[in-house]
């Protein structure tokens, strides 16, 4: 995290140094030429700063100053100090660290001046490996006569998106192992207690319950329900990113709402104990193995934190190989593409309790209503002048074709939620838990 900045290049007298210089020459000139004695007491504090300067020049071998850079790896939100430290001391650090669009500097401008050494905060705006402009120090010393100034790589920071869970739940649509957390209602060996039974051939004993066999004379035991887990497949869309790059407000991005939520649901049932994997239809993340533990979030994030956004990606869709039966999929996407829905449909054919989660930014084709002239708002659009553009009305037609993918979804027994943390997710596998075992139920009687 600690750079020089190359070769050491030579301090140069300031302006003001050359300045003091200047005068104290041009006025001991004067002074001999027009034979002015006053003119040298006017020079002579000049003439005194001027030796002063020189006596004072920093040392050629005094050093670069020291770069550093507080962290290499951070999640979106946090700030990275990059941060400048004289080589000697009494010295001026001035810092210009030019981060452009992609961060927010704190100061604003992006410069600061300390003494000895000094700061500058960088907050990136998204996630992805983020390469840093190289920042330039200038030195000086503490009457500011030498100045030198050094350009100092910094090399690049891997950002993570933030993994925000503003609600948990615990319900899982279709649990498949006996090891997780998940309860159960089938008979087997757990901790919640389901009924207290006569005891029978091959019951533990450590699960007799001696308080009712002293009461009854007979043995009993205690029942118990299967704790149960289950594989949860995250599904992301990173093959389009829709943004209102070109409207008024904050701008939003559904790549940036697609790895989000896809973090968020992936550190949250993490946190429940179950075997989560990623699988990207992109090309973007690659395919992540289901795995449980805290080791899965961090490959995840490290992955995230190293995807560079400004590489071209492969447009091929790329679907789901291997899918267990009763995986419960969570398929984060935009719904902008037919090979997206078709996939959709197939997970669900394939035996996965599918949820969708629509994040496709909500002012992309929304038409705000207000007072307006509709007749001449009717003839811009017949006769549209050569800067009036159509953008608004063709997402507004897109988003209509989009509700129809949505129903058809729905009528296929498939949740579509728009990403509103992960707690509305958890609802609707609530939701799913609770139809499976009476669609089961249903199809049985039938």
């Amino acid at each position: 995290m600690t750079d020089r900045g190359g070769p050491t290049p030579a301090f140069r007298p300031s302006a003001a140094l050359v300045r003091t210089v200047a005068l104290a020459t041009l006025a001991t000139i004067l002074a001999l030429t027009l034979h002015r004695p006053a003119l040298v007491v006017l020079a002579a504090p000049f003439v005194v700063w001027a030796v002063a300067g020189v006596l004072r020049r920093p040392r050629v071998d005094e050093g670069a100053p020291t770069v550093t850079v507080s962290a290499r790896a951070i999640a979106l939100g946090e700030a990275i100090a990059v941060r400048a430290q004289a080589a000697a001391p009494e010295r001026i650090v001035e810092i210009v660290a030019s981060s452009g669009s992609a961060a927010d500097a704190d100061p604003a401008a992006g410069a600061a001046t300390g003494r000895d050494e000094t700061a500058v905060r960088l907050r990136p705006r998204r996630w992805g490996r983020w390469d840093l402009d190289a920042v330039w120090v200038t030195v000086s010393d503490s009457w500011g006569l030498w100045v030198s100034t050094w350009r100092s790589p910094v090399g690049s920071v891997d950002v993570s998106p933030i993994a925000t869970v503003p609600g948990r739940g615990d319900a899982i649509p279709h649990p498949t192992g006996t090891a997780g957390i998940h309860r159960s209602r089938r008979p087997g060996d757990g901790i919640d207690l389901s009924d207290i039974r006569r005891y029978q051939a091959g019951d533990r004993l450590n699960r007799i319950n001696w308080r009712v066999t002293s009461r009854t004379g007979a043995l009993h035991t205690n029942a118990t329900t299967a704790d149960r887990d289950t594989d949860v497949l995250i599904v992301v869309d990173t093959l389009v990113d829709a943004t209102t790059a070109g409207l008024t407000g904050p701008e939003q991005s559904s790549l940036d709402d697609t790895i989000v939520a896809a973090a968020s649901l992936v550190e949250h049932y993490l946190r429940l104990g179950d075997r989560v994997g990623v699988h990207d239809l992109g090309d973007t993340i690659g395919p992540l193995p289901a795995r449980s533990g805290i080791r899965q979030l961090t490959a995840l994030t490290t992955r995230l934190g190293r995807v560079r956004l400004d590489v071209p990606r492969d447009p091929r869709l790329h679907r789901v190989q291997r899918l267990r039966p009763g995986t419960f999929v969570v398929v984060c996407t935009p719904l902008l593409s037919d090979g997206v829905r078709d996939e959709i449909a197939t997970l669900a054919q394939r035996g996965g309790s599918v949820l969708v989660v629509d994040t496709l930014p909500s002012r992309l084709g929304r038409i705000e209503p207000g007072p307006a002239d509709h007749r001449s708002r009717l003839r811009e659009i017949i006769d549209p002048t050569p800067s009036f553009s159509l953008w608004e009305e063709a997402w507004a037609l897109r988003r209509m074709e989009r509700e129809r993918d949505v129903q058809r979804l729905r009528a296929l027994g498939i949740p579509v939620t728009a990403w509103g943390g992960v707690s509305g997710v958890a609802g609707l596998a609530a939701a799913l838990a609770t139809q499976r075992p009476r669609a089961r139920a249903a199809g049985s009687t039938r």
